[in-house]
């Protein structure tokens, strides 16, 4: 099934998995262990990715790139106007960022931010002999790309896909590295109902397109996007990749002679006339020639980041227009698959919980030949599921697959 039907684009502040699980079993399934994300209540992040709402447009974009003053810089997949909301938009972001900074004379830069527009940048002005700083305000570079190997192999708990191969900037770095990728089949799914009924595709509720093309992939509902402003947006062509053995082994080939400051959280940027001044949480304030702000858009639109003077009204407006949405998984580990093996995407519709939760499943078996399946919630039910427990997540996984194969 195409997850990019009508847009072109998935942490928390509870990460955890647990061995082993005791609870609701059905039959002989056993589930080892799980990873749940909850990317809204990420204080970094306060989302997955961002989206045009209705009332924005790509102008919006465009005002939210714009530099201030040749000393405030904007990168990040939500200020890149051709296809915002993909791991290639951040990366070619941070790289069109660098290049307008190297235009000026800044020599001393600060980039916010250590995900891949933050470092792809670093990597471009440090290689062009900018004394570059990074600050990064989690235990770990990567921020979005998220790869967890607690279940015993590497798993995605942020971006999952290359999205479309063809000239795609980030396969020329992943084969630069040496890295696997292996094609997911995006048009391979099947729709299960309870005890495996396989149901036909006319015969599935009208509310399940609206999960699958708007919610899992704008992280919103279809009545709070912008559609039109997806009508006529070309993205790279060609088949869907994940990387076998973890997403976050691209950020390798951004290495480079810059300095990375992690658990450092920037709380002001105060522009002067000869440059900028960070404030931070727990140390001095910094001096720089110029800075990179490249923080995802839910981070701006809380406000975490005060700036002085206030931004130009055009960016502020941008920020409050442009949306950020919630993409959601859970992946659980079982002792044995029993699940259609050979499918990629199974949907299940029939699952007696509000529409949106546990509805759509990618089967991890044919590319990693281990028993985990992984379950996405996106928009309006990710955010319902946000204030669950751990437990009740999963019970109402389980409840959801057991319900399509075994009761």
């Amino acid at each position: 099934m195409n997850r990019r039907l009508l847009l072109h684009g998935v942490t928390s502040g509870l990460l955890l998995n647990f061995l082993p699980w005791h609870s609701f079993q059905a039959k002989n399934q056993k589930l080892l262990g799980y990873i749940r994300t909850n990317w809204s209540r990420d204080p970094y992040t306060y989302g997955s990715y961002s989206h045009i709402s209705k009332g924005a447009s790509r102008s919006d974009i465009r005002a939210l790139e714009q530099p201030i003053d040749k000393k405030i810089f904007f990168a990040g997949e939500a200020t890149f106007p051709k296809h915002n909301s993909t791991v290639h938009a951040a990366y070619e972001s941070g790289l069109r960022a660098a290049n307008s900074i190297l235009q000026g004379s800044a020599d001393r830069i600060a980039i916010i931010g250590a995900g891949m527009s933050g470092l792809a940048s670093a990597h471009k002005l440090s290689t062009n002999g900018r004394e570059v700083t990074v600050f990064e305000a989690r235990d770990r570079i990567g921020g979005r790309i998220w790869t967890d190997d607690r279940l015993g192999v590497p798993l995605e708990l942020g971006a999952s896909w290359i999205h479309g191969i063809n000239g795609n900037p980030l396969v020329d770095l992943a084969e630069g590295l040496g890295q696997r990728l292996i094609r997911t089949e995006k048009e391979d799914y099947i729709i299960r109902g309870r005890g495996g009924r396989k149901i036909r595709d006319s015969d599935a509720p009208g509310w399940l397109e609206n999960v699958v093309s708007i919610q899992h992939t704008a992280g919103t509902n279809e009545d709070r996007i912008n559609q039109r402003a997806y009508l006529f947006v070309n993205d790279y062509d060609g088949p869907d990749v994940i990387f076998p053995d973890g997403y976050a082994g691209i950020l390798a080939a951004l290495k480079g002679d810059y300095k990375i400051k992690l658990n450092t959280l920037v709380k002001e940027i105060s522009r002067t006339e000869k440059g900028v001044i960070l404030g931070f949480e727990k140390i001095n304030n910094q001096s720089f020639d110029a800075v990179l702000v490249t923080v995802p858009l839910g981070v701006l639109k809380k406000g975490d980041i005060k700036f002085h003077p206030v931004l130009p009204k055009n960016k502020q407006q941008a920020i409050d227009r442009l949306g950020m949405g919630t993409l959601d998984k859970v992946y659980l580990l079982f002792d044995q698959p029993f699940w259609d093996l050979s499918t990629t995407w199974i949907l299940t519709p029939e699952n007696d919980l509000p529409p949106g939760q546990f509805n759509q499943w990618f089967n991890l078996y044919p590319y990693i030949k281990e028993p985990i399946i992984m379950v996405l919630n996106g928009g309006p039910p990710a955010l319902a599921l946000s204030a669950l427990s751990d437990e009740d997540v999963v019970q109402r996984a389980l409840q959801t697959i057991y319900t399509a194969y075994l009761v």
